[in-house]
């Protein structure tokens, strides 16, 4: 409740704006209630960026599981992490604004969750190589080079022109290059059929 409350105002206002006051009042709760649970709006803050980390991560999860092979875990894998950071852009707004104030703090979790979508990926590219689906020299280094180059597009759409349509776009030209190269050919000429056939109009 109290998380829910001071998220809201947090994205409206930013984190300089808002007051204890304010996420009392939303809350219906006393200032002295409050505090009781949180010393500060700074812990408040700490509590949600920590939340949204452990759901964006738990969505990711949750959607790789839904399909079954590595292409297409891949894919999703990325398609849920885009669709997960438009859905919160409003909140990544007050971060952004704040960024340096917590630098420290908020490049922790970052670089904690830089390790889990690395080790995802990784996984997947390993799941490809062991049953043959995809050829890559070194898993490593190919994990490193994909998250790379997609995330160098993150921050130029999603959060300075704000196109969502155009990073979604990107993405998929960015992954479709990628599958064409590791994918072994009998199995690029299997998927390609599959994609003609799923998403053909007869």
């Amino acid at each position: 409740m109290i998380i829910q409350a001071a998220k809201t105002i947090f994205a409206n206002y930013g984190f300089r704006k808002t007051t204890m006051n304010e996420i009392a009042k939303a809350t219906h709760m006393s200032k002295g209630s409050l505090y009781y649970y949180f010393r500060s709006k700074e812990e408040i803050f700490e509590a949600i960026v920590e939340q949204e980390f452990r759901t964006f991560l738990a969505d990711i999860a949750q959607a790789i599981s839904t399909v079954l092979s590595p292409q297409e875990k891949l894919r999703t894998f990325f398609h849920s992490r885009f669709l997960g950071m438009h859905k919160a852009t409003n909140f990544y707004k007050a971060v952004i604004e704040e960024y340096f104030d917590y630098f420290s703090y908020i490049e922790g979790l970052r670089k904690a969750m830089d390790i889990q979508e690395m080790k995802i990926i990784n996984d997947i590219l390993n799941e490809g190589v062991k049953t043959g689906i995809f050829f890559v020299n070194s898993v490593e280094a190919t994990t490193m080079a994909l998250r790379a180059g997609l995330r160098g597009i993150e921050y130029d759409f999603l959060i300075v022109k704000k196109n969502f349509k155009q990073l979604v776009k990107i993405q998929d030209l960015i992954l479709n290059t990628f599958l064409n190269g590791i994918l072994k050919t009998l199995y690029y000429l299997y998927y390609l059929l599959l994609s003609f056939l799923l998403f053909t109009p007869w």
